[in-house]
C-alpha cells in the first residue's frame, strides 16, 4: 500500500507540473500575442503618419498623358493636386471629377505611385461634325453627339470636319432635331476612314432624308452626293456605298439598302 499511495503521488506531481507548464506557456503566448498586436499596430500608425501626415512621399511628379489640343497646364490647373501634399492622400476620384468638368475631356484616369507620382491619363473628344449656329459661329461635336468647342467662322473649323446643314429643317421639335443630328453622326461613324475624309458636309431637311456631299474623287469629276436616307442600318449603308463608289458616279442612293442605286451628272 506505501509503495502504492509514493507511485500515485509520483504520478500526481508528473501531472500537475504538466498542467503548470501548459499554462506557463499559455500565458508566454498569450504576452507574445499581445506584444506582436501592439507593435503591428504601432507600425501602422506610424506607417499611416509617414503616408498620410508627412512630406516624406509628397507630391514631386504628375505626368500627364493623352493630350493633344489640351495643354499640360490646362489639365493640372484644373486637376488642382496641391503640390507636396501627401502621395495617398489625393482623392484620385475628386481630381478625375474636376477634370471631367473640361468639355474636351472625354474620359480621365488618375492613379498614385510611391514614393512622390500622381499620374494623369486623359481622353480628348474629337471633333466629328460641326452645327451651324444662329450667331454664324459653329458647334463643334464628337461622334456621340457631345458638343465641346466652337468655331467663330467656317475657316475656324478643323480640318476634315463636316458641317451638318439644319437650315431647311422642317420639324421644330427639339428631340426630332436631336434624332436627325444623331442620325447624321452614325452615317459619318459607320463609313471608312478613307470616305469620311470626302465629306463636306451634311444637311438633312427631316429625320429620314440626311444626304451627304462628298469630294469628287478626280479633277474631272463633281461633287459627289449621297442619298443616305434615315439613320436606320448605317453599317450596311457605309459597305453598300464602299462598294459602288468605285463606280466614278456623282450621284448615289443608299436610303433603301436592299434597292441602291447611283447614277451620273443631273440624271
Amino acid at each position: 500500500m506505501n509503495a502504492t499511495g509514493t507511485d500515485q503521488n509520483r504520478v500526481s506531481r508528473v501531472l500537475v507540473e504538466r498542467y503548470l507548464d501548459r499554462l506557463r506557456r499559455r500565458r508566454r503566448w498569450r504576452r507574445l500575442s499581445v506584444t506582436i498586436t501592439v507593435f503591428l499596430s504601432l507600425l501602422a500608425l506610424s506607417g499611416y503618419a509617414v503616408l498620410w501626415h508627412t512630406k516624406v512621399f509628397d507630391v514631386r511628379k504628375t505626368p500627364v498623358s493623352g493630350i493633344k489640343v489640351l495643354t499640360r497646364q490646362q489639365v493640372l490647373a484644373t486637376a488642382a493636386i496641391p503640390a507636396h501634399a501627401p502621395v495617398a492622400g489625393v482623392d484620385t476620384g475628386a481630381v478625375k471629377a474636376r477634370l471631367m468638368t473640361l468639355p474636351r475631356v472625354k474620359n480621365a484616369w488618375v492613379e498614385r505611385s510611391l514614393p512622390h507620382t500622381v499620374s494623369i491619363t486623359v481622353v480628348e473628344r474629337v471633333a466629328a461634325a460641326a452645327l451651324p449656329d444662329a450667331d454664324g459661329s459653329y458647334v463643334i461635336v464628337d461622334a456621340d453627339g457631345v458638343a465641346f468647342d466652337t468655331a467663330a467662322t467656317f475657316s475656324a473649323i478643323p480640318a476634315h470636319v463636316p458641317v451638318i446643314h439644319l437650315e431647311q429643317f422642317t420639324d421644330p421639335r427639339p428631340k426630332i432635331r436631336a434624332a436627325t443630328v444623331t442620325g447624321a453622326l452614325a452615317a459619318l461613324r459607320a463609313l471608312p476612314d478613307p470616305l469620311r475624309s470626302r465629306v463636306l458636309t451634311v444637311s438633312a431637311t427631316g429625320p429620314y432624308a440626311i444626304t451627304l456631299t462628298l469630294k469628287p474623287s478626280t479633277s474631272k469629276q463633281q461633287a459627289v452626293t449621297v442619298v443616305w436616307g434615315g439613320p436606320e442600318q448605317p453599317d450596311l449603308k457605309a459597305r453598300i456605298l464602299v462598294a459602288l463608289i468605285g463606280r466614278q458616279a456623282e450621284h448615289y442612293d443608299v436610303s433603301a439598302p436592299d434597292a441602291p442605286a447611283y447614277s451620273q451628272g443631273s440624271g
